[in-house]
């Protein structure tokens, strides 16, 4: 079977060597990878409890469920190659806020201020930018409420703030921003434009749900304040000899 010159020039151009500054530059991306982990996991594990306290003080679970994800080596360099941008660290640390990244969802519109108080008020994140796609959502109709923190890791080189993009979402919001995302990247889908206007017309029907849902929270969980003695009943089950 004979072979096009184009063909030999594209198996050629599979078996070249790659850049030598690109592979420093994944080489390097991927000693840093450790710390985007570490400072993701203390995100998620501050989450976790800020959701569990919230159960045991208001009777219901403020997060309904959260995904993560770090960006590979490999993601990072080909998004800074399609920005145009210089493969250095500092290049990567200054434009890059969505290394390492935390989907939250929750049931409730409201709930999504109250994750956002609740981050505001740690001593130990710091929220540096929001983007509020629900108050302002994109021209499509996606609505997300975007949050960078600056979570400090203790490293072997001392202190480093490392970002994690936080975005929270209700799950009506989720839904529809899941099958965006499906409508934008599937191949071959029939009337593509016709199914995305129409995607950005129910945006408005998923405000009206998120708001007419939010009342009847409202009316179902009563606020709920802990008791004035609560100390008293903790020491009252402690023994003595532990106190």
């Amino acid at each position: 079977m004979s072979t096009t010159k184009s063909q030999a020039s594209a198996d050629n151009d599979q078996l070249l060597p790659a850049p030598p500054e690109l592979l420093q530059a994944v080489d390097q991306l991927k000693a840093y990878s450790l710390r985007y982990e570490v400072a993701m996991k203390l995100v998620l594990d501050k989450l976790d409890y800020i959701s569990r306290e919230y159960e045991l003080r208001y009777g219901y679970a403020l997060i309904d469920s959260k995904q993560s994800r770090i960006k590979s080596p490999e993601s990072i360099v080909g998004k800074m190659q399609r920005k145009h941008l210089p493969l250095t660290l500092n290049a990567v640390f200054n434009n890059l806020h969505d290394i390492a990244g935390i989907r939250l969802i929750v049931r409730f519109l409201s709930d999504v201020k109250t994750v956002e108080d609740l981050l505001a008020t740690q001593a130990d994140i710091k929220v540096l930018r929001v983007k509020d796609y629900i108050h302002h959502p994109k021209a499509n109709g996606y609505q997300s409420l975007h949050l960078i923190l600056g979570v400090p890791v203790y490293t072997v080189d001392g202190p480093s703030i490392v970002e994690v993009e936080l975005q929270v979402r209700t799950i009506a919001m989720n839904f529809w921003a899941s099958l965006e995302h499906e409508l934008n990247y599937k191949k071959n889908v029939p009337h593509q434009a016709d199914l995305r206007a129409s995607l950005t017309k129910k945006a408005q029907l998923i405000t009206e749900l998120d708001q007419e849902m939010d009342e009847i929270k409202r009316r179902m969980y009563q606020p709920k304040t802990p008791p004035k003695n609560l100390f008293k009943i903790f020491l009252g089950v402690i023994p003595e000899t532990l106190r």
